[in-house]
């Protein structure tokens, strides 16, 4: 399990500062995946030149994501998808780097896509909103707590209810006050 969190925080370190939410459902249902051609091809984060995201074709709607910054690169799926009239990203562990049994339950990870032209703007979750809100109210939303160490910090909130309850919330806090991080901004790589 805790390698789940290794592999899916890889990739969130590099999307913002601080921790993401991820579910072990997706995000989404097959009746909600489109695809977005504008998304596919490289991009450069704006203000950091040595970090750069690549988006290609993956099966028939999907994309691999890959993120490279300094020594790391992180490969994940990706499924754009719509709710509520707003478009989404979830992103989900590609491959593994080694045979590990029991086999771990990929993680995803859910982004906002705020705009894809003429710049791509992309929202996490708020990951410190959601714990405080399960802290203040743990019927908020089905999760568990996992802890990776001895501190309040090392305490990792995973989402478990099935993708229809999770598409409820995001619905439900589309428009909340601090549920969703400021935008992180890709322009086309040249």
């Amino acid at each position: 399990m805790k390698r789940i969190i290794l592999i899916a925080a890889g990739l969130a370190l590099t999307l913002v500062t601080g921790c993401v939410v991820t579910s072990v459902y997706p995000f989404y249902l097959e009746k909600d995946v489109v695809f977005e051609p504008a998304l596919l091809g490289s991009w450069q984060k704006a203000g950091q030149p040595d970090e750069h995201w690549t988006f290609a074709r993956d099966k028939a709607i999907g994309y691999v994501v890959t993120c490279v910054s300094k020594d790391t690169t992180n490969v994940v799926q990706g499924h754009a998808f719509k709710l509520h009239g707003e478009k989404f990203l979830d992103l989900s562990t590609a491959q593994w780097k080694e045979d590990i049994q029991p086999e771990p339950v990929p993680s995803h990870l859910l982004v906002r896509i705020g705009q894809i032209a003429p710049s791509l703007k992309m929202a996490n979750l708020n990951y410190d909103w959601l714990r405080e809100l399960v802290a203040r109210n743990p019927k908020a939303i089905r999760h568990i707590v996992i802890k990776t160490g001895d501190k309040q910090e090392d305490q990792r909130v995973v989402l478990t209810v099935d993708t229809a309850e999770l598409q409820r919330f995001v619905i439900k806090h589309l428009n909340t006050k601090g549920a969703w991080d400021d935008s992180m901004e890709l322009r086309t790589a040249t």
